[in-house]
Order: structure tokens, then C-alpha cells, then sequence
């Protein structure tokens, strides 16, 4: 598979470009990702990317925003793969505004941070951003963010797949294959253990739901390749068999 430089980063729609950053597992890799939105009042990321890339990753925020840096981040949640470099972007680009994935930053360890609740919308930096309740996530504090103009969601921790070393850059239309139905199940029973009591049907349901009420034009994962709208679809279809087989393979332990 050939897709775009690693030095560059990728667009999803005219004003969000996706920066691919993966590290490997065993023979395939997993993404941990951030994304550039050039709003009206300046540049905001979703997420800071993991510190195993901090380098790399400041390098191509300066090279995409011709040097101005960002402005603004908004956290999807505060793991160190999400939050673990605004240290260093402080320390880079000064005290740009910072929105927590919750009702109390200081509980994250972000007390300068502005506070963000389930199901309200906020303007940053000119734009507004929805802040949703996840249907697929490992931490209470998680959100999933609707920006209202792309239309894009990105999402953590669900929506994910580990990916052939060559697909690091790829977008959904450039993948496919039932490699891709491994990659997904094999992400999901590995970072979101407790699917495995979930009702396919009903995890299905709520997620269709969700898109229905906040229509994208992609869905951006942090750790996996973005989806477009064209194949939502095929990936919900992909996923809810997928959790159907990791409950399946779920063996209860037995006493004794």
C-alpha cells in the first residue's frame, strides 16, 4: 500500500488534516493520533499525541501551520496518550487555550484548562464544537467531540483498528479486505475489555443513533485510520460482528 508521506499531514475536508502517528504492536501498528483544525480565530488540535512522538509531532504541527503553532487544544480525554505533550506545547507555543474532556479539569490535572460538559456545545476560537456522551470509550472522563462544520467526530477509544505497517497514512476508501474485520476485532477485545458483555445489537443501535443525530462527513479515530461517510457503514457492520465474536471468545472463569 502506498498512501502520503509521514512528513506530511493528511486532509480530511478542506480545514482538518489528520496527523498519523503509530507506534508497533508485535507484526502491525497502532495509531495514536492528533488532528489540525484551522478555525477562524487560529489553530486548534484534538488531542497532543503521545510523548513516544513529541518530536515528530511538533515538527509537523510547525511545518502544517507555517510556523504559528496552535492556539487552542481540546482533550477527548486526559491518558498520556491523549494529554501527554501539552507540557511541551506550553512550553512551544505559551498558555493557548486548552479544553478538558470533563465538568472538573482540575481532577486531571489541568486547573487552567476550560471545562467542557456532556452534551453542550462551545465556541473555540470561533468555532463550535458539541461535546457527545461515548457509546465506546476505556475511561469515565472521555468525550467524543462533533465539530459542526467539517461535521467530522473524533472519537476515542472506540472506532479503532491496528493496521498493516503500510496503511499508516490510509483513509477508510483506501483500505478494505477481512483484514480489516481482524484489525478492528483484534483492537477492540484488547483496549475496550468490557464489550464483552455488550448486546451487538442494541452497542449498534446507539451508535447509529448517535450518526444519525450528528451526520459526519468522517469519523476520526485516535488510534485508527479515519472513516468517511461512505463507509460508515460497512465499518458498523464490521465492528458489531466484531463484538459479537469477542463475546463469543469471552470464556468465564470457573472456581477452583
Amino acid at each position: 500500500m502506498a498512501g502520503p508521506s509521514a512528513d506530511v499531514a493528511v486532509t480530511l475536508v478542506r480545514d482538518v488534516e489528520w496527523i498519523a502517528e503509530c507506534y508497533p504492536v508485535e507484526d502491525r501498528h497502532l495509531h495514536v493520533s492528533l488532528y489540525l483544525i484551522r478555525a477562524a480565530g487560529g489553530n486548534v488540535v484534538v488531542d497532543s499525541g503521545s510523548f513516544y512522538h513529541r518530536e515528530s509531532i511538533e515538527a509537523r504541527l510547525i511545518a502544517a501551520t507555517a510556523g504559528l503553532g496552535i492556539q487552542a487544544l481540546i482533550l477527548s480525554h486526559s491518558d498520556y496518550p491523549h494529554s501527554g505533550n501539552i507540557p511541551s506545547f506550553r512550553t512551544e507555543w505559551g498558555d493557548f487555550e486548552i479544553v478538558a474532556s470533563c465538568a472538573d479539569a482540575g481532577i486531571q490535572g489541568l486547573p487552567y484548562a476550560r471545562r467542557s460538559r456532556i452534551g453542550e456545545t462551545l465556541e473555540v476560537l470561533g468555532r463550535q464544537f458539541t461535546f457527545l456522551d461515548p457509546p465506546l470509550a476505556d475511561r469515565s472522563h472521555t468525550t467524543w467531540i462533533y465539530d459542526r462544520e467539517s461535521r467530522i467526530m473524533f472519537v476515542a477509544d472506540g472506532f479503532g483498528n491496528y493496521h498493516e505497517p503500510g496503511a499508516c497514512h490510509l483513509l477508510s476508501p483506501e483500505l478494505g479486505g477481512e483484514a480489516r474485520t481482524r484489525e478492528i476485532h483484534d483492537f477492540h477485545r484488547d483496549a475496550l475489555k468490557w464489550l464483552r458483555f455488550v448486546d451487538p445489537s442494541k452497542m449498534s443501535a446507539t451508535l447509529r443513533r448517535l450518526f444519525e443525530e450528528h451526520p459526519v462527513s468522517y469519523v476520526a479515530p485516535i488510534h485508527g485510520n479515519p472513516i468517511a461517510a461512505e463507509d460508515l457503514d460497512d465499518y458498523l457492520g464490521r465492528l458489531e460482528d466484531s463484538v459479537a465474536r469477542i463475546a463469543r471468545e469471552y470464556v468465564v472463569p470457573t472456581a477452583g
